[in-house]
């Protein structure tokens, strides 16, 4: 084929480049939709956001390791590179719920604290009253860990606080808690994952040196050059 119109032959030749780009994108999909993608034969899973780290100065590289739950079976990946931008856009979810599939098939892509997904569910446990006659979710024997792991502390859910919930995804709003106590900036969140946060304050505060170490390199750099052009501030 033979471009008499140059600017056709560069749109042409950017398109290919553009193409090509985006077999190789080092990240750029959205791991996630690929999740819901490999996990829709399965009758039920939740992807959960496990950990989230950065490496390098200049040029950070981002990575997200996910957690794949299907029923009872936990399956830790490892950690894959991500865009910035899909970092960005999970960074506020570490520990939720970023997709799930629950028994009756439906989908939810509204993230959610870790375990909400089987409040409701009679596998897993049921509805009971307290002698104020308060109603609030109890897992059975088997699965008291899940409140325990949920912070919980073995007490359940209130029913008004599964019915926020609920209606916090129905809104199509992330729910954190009714104290906002999951999540990235979320206090049980910070006690379950003590790595994520030692991590991350090791890397602030190199940071923070190296940014200081370049100021004093400036105003080495400033004062030398007040000496050589023998300026001088004195008498």
């Amino acid at each position: 084929m033979i471009f008499k119109n140059r600017n056709i032959l560069m749109a042409v030749v950017l398109g290919l480049g553009l193409a090509l780009s985006s077999c190789g994108d080092g990240g750029g999909s959205d791991p996630v939709a690929r999740f819901q993608k490999e996990l829709q034969a399965q009758p039920e899973y939740s992807v959960i956001l496990n950990d989230m780290k950065e490496e390098g100065n200049f040029v950070p590289t981002y990575f997200h390791q996910y957690r794949v739950d299907i029923g009872e079976e936990q399956d830790i990946r490892p950690f894959e590179e991500v865009s910035e931008e899909i970092y960005n856009k999970y960074e506020p979810y570490l520990g939720m719920v970023l997709v799930s599939k629950n028994e009756k098939g439906e989908i939810t892509n509204t993230p959610f604290p870790n375990g909400y997904q089987y409040v409701g569910n009679p596998q897993y446990g049921n509805w009971r009253q307290d002698q104020s006659g308060n109603s609030f979710w109890e897992f059975y024997g088997k699965y008291m860990l899940m409140s325990q792991v949920m912070n919980w502390a073995g007490m359940g859910m209130g029913r008004g606080h599964y019915d926020d919930y609920r209606s916090s995804l129905q809104s199509r709003q992330p729910y954190f808690g009714a104290n906002r106590e999951y999540g990235t900036t979320g206090t049980a969140t910070k006690k379950q994952k003590p790595d994520f946060y030692a991590r991350r304050a090791a890397r602030k505060s190199a940071s923070a040196g190296r940014f200081e170490d370049k100021v004093n390199r400036r105003i080495g750099r400033s004062k030398n050059t007040f000496r050589s052009r023998g300026l001088s501030f004195g008498k």
